[in-house]
Parts: C-alpha cells; sequence; structure tokens
C-alpha cells in the first residue's frame, strides 16, 4: 500500500505546471549627450543623466543666438525629454544643458 501511496504522490507532484517568471525587458534610453552629433525629429524622445537636484536649464542656439530655452527642476538619475522641432529651423544646432556653475554637456543636433 505504501508503494501506492508514494506512486500516487510521484504522479501529483510531477504533474503540476510550472510557474514561469516573465522577465520585462529594461527600457531603452537614447542618451542624447553621448553622441557628438544626433538626428532629431519632432516629437522624439531623448535621455540625459542629472547628478544634482538643483535647476537645469536645456537651450538650443545657433551661432550664439539663443533659439529656446527650458528651465527644469530634474530627477537625480536619467531624465527624459520630448523634443519639438516644428518650430525650429531645420539646420544644424547645438543643445547644451546648463545649471547655475555653467555647461554641463552640450552636442550638436541635426533637425530633420
Amino acid at each position: 500500500m505504501k508503494k501506492y501511496l508514494m506512486f500516487v504522490m510521484l504522479i501529483v507532484f510531477s504533474c503540476q505546471p510550472e510557474e514561469l517568471m516573465i522577465v520585462e525587458p529594461l527600457p531603452q534610453y537614447e542618451m542624447i549627450f553621448e553622441e557628438s552629433q544626433s538626428s532629431v525629429t519632432d516629437g522624439q524622445e531623448y535621455s540625459f543623466e542629472i547628478v544634482s537636484e538643483e535647476e537645469h536649464q536645456l537651450v538650443i542656439s545657433k551661432d550664439g543666438s539663443v533659439i529656446t530655452k527650458e528651465s527644469f527642476l530634474p530627477t537625480l538619475g536619467i531624465n527624459t525629454k520630448t523634443i519639438y522641432t516644428k518650430s525650429l529651423p531645420n539646420d544644424l544646432l547645438k543643445l547644451e544643458l546648463i545649471n547655475s556653475t555653467g555647461v554641463i554637456k552640450n552636442t550638436l543636433i541635426e533637425i530633420y
């Protein structure tokens, strides 16, 4: 009788469905300041890393003239913004990340 009970228990435990863990992929970020030049389109998201919580500015300029400037309070780590290019000239522009001490990072962006 013990053999039959062991056999039944073995069948019961071996026939249970396995639990599969679904691993969510980590989000991919386009780090805009890691490249010396990037191409951007209207509504495109770009990311950059911030190491302080003080007010920062994103400035887009051409030949030293400011075209647009956005001030924001960032979160520590990776921040993501959206760029809208319909009001920008289709040209090679300079994108700068600035805080109270000056320019932190910059890159060239080509508008399409």
